[in-house]
């Protein structure tokens, strides 16, 4: 078959630009972007003062347009041209401001990167805890967002399927290079296309809101104790029980603890009382597990003595 015939999933729109200006990566939330920004990053494109690993989003500029602070923002993009031959920047949220995001940068190159909506929805849904149908819904509504800015601007911009780019990532990444005009090493190339893979696990756990940590100290008496906490919120931790697989209970890990006040700045701690209608017996196993987590404590199972 031809190669003309063969859809890649890559397309070059815009004016034509052969300068080593910005890159901004855009896309929806858990559309693909964190793939698009750290095959940039891996191809030596710096991507922020404050970007790093797994997901490459630079949080200093990002909070100056969340804040809506566009002079700050543009100070900081001075800077970083100033400093850097060719640089990026990657922020789910933009997809929402892209028209103050080309203000603010003027002269810059996009990467757009499309994911299915259903896809992107079940995503959040198992990180963020959020609904299908709205999560499809914003998708779209999204994407039609950059389908109306895309065909007002100017820039140049690539458009990317995220399915393609999983099937054939030496396509893609050898695509970014010359979108990008970039001089990358052998070994930089071959890194940027090992790191383009389906569900990262450094990107998942980074990603969700319910990613808990936390330790069951002991049983005595017919209490539990032990602290909990999530990751990536300051709610209190909800543990869950478990007798033998069964659930018994739940309580908020709440209670202050001198260590884990020094340790965490908050009060995580719990002890869980054990209803006396419960009948424990020797090799019985209790588990605890922070609600909507998908791994137990540490140091849980505990096996009754």
């Amino acid at each position: 078959m031809s190669k003309e015939l063969v859809n890649k999933g890559i397309s070059i729109i815009g004016a034509h630009d052969e300068r080593k200006i910005p890159v901004v990566v855009v896309g929806a939330a858990r559309g693909g972007t964190s793939m698009v920004a750290g095959a940039l990053a891996k191809l030596g494109v710096f991507m922020g003062d404050q970007a790093s690993p797994p997901v490459f989003e630079d949080v200093r500029l990002s909070e100056k347009f969340e804040s809506k602070d566009y002079i700050e923002a543009g100070n900081i993009v001075s800077e970083y041209s100033s400093n850097h031959e060719c640089w990026g920047w990657k922020r789910p949220s933009s997809i929402d401001y892209l028209s103050d995001v080309e203000r603010v940068f003027e002269r810059v190159r996009y990467v757009f990167i499309y994911k299915d909506v259903f896809s992107i929805s079940q995503r959040n849904a198992i990180s963020m805890r959020s609904e299908i149908l709205p999560g499809m819904q914003r998708a779209l509504n999204q994407y039609a967002g950059t389908l109306v800015f895309l065909s007002e601007t100017s820039a140049p911009a690539m458009l990317l399927s995220y399915d393609k780019v999983l099937a054939d990532p030496v396509n893609f990444v050898n695509s970014l290079v010359a979108f990008c005009r970039l001089i990358p090493s052998a070994n930089q190339i071959k890194s940027a296309v090992d790191f383009v893979r389906p569900d990262p696990q450094d990107y998942l756990e980074a990603s969700r809101i319910t990613k808990a940590q936390g330790w069951v100290d002991k049983i005595s008496n017919r209490s539990i104790y032990g602290w909990a906490r999530y990751v990536h919120s300051e709610a209190p931790a909800v543990v869950e029980f478990f007798l033998n697989d069964v659930s018994i209970g739940k309580i908020i890990a709440d209670m202050p603890r001198a260590d884990l006040l020094t340790k965490f700045k908050k009060p995580c701690a719990f002890v869980y009382e054990i209803t006396d209608a419960l009948d424990f017996k020797r090799g019985d196993v209790v588990r605890a597990r922070v609600l909507h987590e998908v791994r137990d404590l540490n140091n849980s199972p505990l096996i009754i003595e």
